[in-house]
């Protein structure tokens, strides 16, 4: 079988559940993250959801984010109250840091006692979450495309919430490449110019997973430019040696593939 190249852990926030938020809609809540986050074959961001500290309710978040900074978790969190209902129309609150002075000599915040959140589609939190983490977008871009007013003050409001700009979560999941190595007999290639003149540079060959070799990895087979096979290093520090005339190749995944269950992280709700 195709060697799928594994990428590193994808990272962790905690989510807490408020009292408000209703027991009964934690699955569809789950299974909404983990269509966005492209579970279970290529996860963008895990969360470990946990029941919110019993002061939570009512609070606004700069009391929760307060609260987490002193206790040592400087990182992002989730909040979910009842908002989080409605499974794909649920929505979460990210909630980030508290705001700096630059932002306000900038005018964006009041004080520095400003937390800044915002409230997303579950379903978008994770590609929210990774556009943040290589700077290609800003919790406070996203507030301003939301219509808020600037500068905030502590415990602003968000009517409404954040959706990656209407973006096709089920056309997103769908655009996942797995980054893979093919052996020989797995694979064809075609130097046929109609099929090379796809791609810019024009290359000297194109190859592609045999249909039933991709199939049962849970792949779609197209044509993609191959390069060349090299070792991989595993997890446990060995190396995975090749076959000569093996091939490194993209291939999308199948989304509709009979994927085992995602696993939740440990201690997660």
């Amino acid at each position: 079988m195709v060697f799928i190249r594994q990428g590193a852990a994808a990272p962790r926030l905690n989510a807490y559940l408020l009292p408000s938020f209703p027991e009964d809609q934690l699955e569809p809540l789950k299974r909404a993250f983990e269509l966005g986050t492209c579970a279970p074959f290529d996860p963008m961001l895990e969360l470990v959801i946990k029941r919110a500290p019993g002061d939570w309710e009512g609070k606004k978040h700069e009391y929760m984010r307060k609260a987490e900074d002193e206790a040592g978790r400087k990182e992002p969190f989730v909040v979910v109250d009842e908002r989080g209902a409605g499974g794909r129309d649920s929505v979460v609150w990210y909630v980030e840091r508290f705001a700096d002075e630059d932002e306000i000599d900038e005018g964006i915040a009041e004080s520095t006692d400003v937390a800044w959140k915002i409230p997303v589609k579950t379903e978008c939190l994770a590609l929210m979450f990774v556009n943040y983490d290589i700077a290609n977008m800003s919790l406070q871009e996203d507030l301003g495309n939301l219509d808020v007013d600037f500068p905030v003050s502590p415990g602003y409001e968000v009517a409404e919430a954040d959706d990656c700009g209407g973006l096709d979560m089920l056309a997103e999941r769908a655009s996942k490449a797995a980054y893979l190595v093919a052996e020989p007999g797995e694979f064809e290639l075609s130097e046929d110019e109609s099929l090379r003149d796809n791609f810019r540079p024009v290359p000297d060959r194109v190859a592609r997973l045999h249909e039933d070799v991709a199939r049962a990895a849970g792949l779609i087979s197209s044509w993609m430019i191959p390069g060349k096979a090299r070792a991989v290093e595993l997890p446990d520090g060995t190396k995975k040696e090749f076959p000569e005339g093996s091939i490194s190749l993209q291939a999308k995944y199948d989304p509709d593939f009979a994927w085992p269950a995602y696993k939740w992280p440990e201690g997660s709700l």
